[in-house]
């Protein structure tokens, strides 16, 4: 049987969100690295343009939420949903409110930084261009990105006051407890910390907010390789 390959983008929070469930499972996969501005290859897999897409033996499974379910219900060793069902439910329901509530918000944010940053962006999207084909394909790139996310002066505003609340809400469900469901790790806790991860990101005052701060803390310690 074929082993284990992931397609991604390896700055992608979804992507680190996958990659931070195999990693805790100990399983053994190859990472395949696409460019962000050819899908092609993921479209010849999966039929679909988004990553992660995930290919194991004969499934593909694209979308980050349904590849943490797949790998959870054929790699059960090292569990990641509590046993009890009411538990095992809340924990679905935080994943899904960490991915709708998070993922725009701090991709966003995060883009917005990096076009204001000098040659952030020609760095991401193209590391091989040189001379005068990076400087055009940096400028077509810069207008491409802030067009497909929608990013203006006032949805950065936006989301950088969704982001505090989100930031707060966050930590106020924690309580000072290391998960949110349980006494263990669970995909509750990896969707969240790799879904917030990009605010390490943004800009330096959103960074600095005490709910923001504590929340890329403890996000931080989930998505390091010796917690499990």
């Amino acid at each position: 049987m074929p082993g284990m390959e992931l397609l991604q983008i390896s700055f992608s929070h979804t992507c680190l969100k996958v990659r931070r469930a195999i990693e805790i499972k100990g399983l053994a996969c190859t990472l395949r690295n696409i460019n962000p501005m050819d899908r092609a290859p993921v479209r010849s897999v999966s039929s679909q343009g988004l990553v992660p897409v995930l290919v194991d033996g004969e499934a593909v499974i694209s979308d980050s939420t349904a590849i943490l379910l797949h790998l959870e219900e054929r790699y059960p060793a090292v569990p990641l949903l509590p046993a009890d069902p009411a538990a095992r439910a809340e924990c679905l329901v935080l994943e899904d409110w960490a991915d709708a509530a998070f993922l725009d918000v701090t991709r966003r944010l995060a883009y917005a930084e990096t076009l204001r940053t000098p040659g952030a962006i020609e760095k991401l999207f193209l590391p091989e261009a040189r001379g005068l084909a990076r400087f055009i394909k940096g400028r077509a790139a810069r207008r491409a990105v802030a067009r497909r996310f929608r990013i203006t002066p006032g949805s950065v505003a936006r989301d950088d006051r969704v982001a505090r609340r989100l930031a707060a809400l966050a930590m106020q469900r924690l309580g000072g407890h290391p998960f949110l469901v349980g006494d263990r790790m669970t995909i509750a806790d990896i969707a969240l910390a790799a879904l917030a991860s990009p605010l390490e990101h943004a800009g330096a005052d959103l960074r600095a907010d005490a709910g923001v701060k504590a929340l890329l803390h403890w996000g931080a310690t989930v998505l390091k390789p010796d917690h499990a």
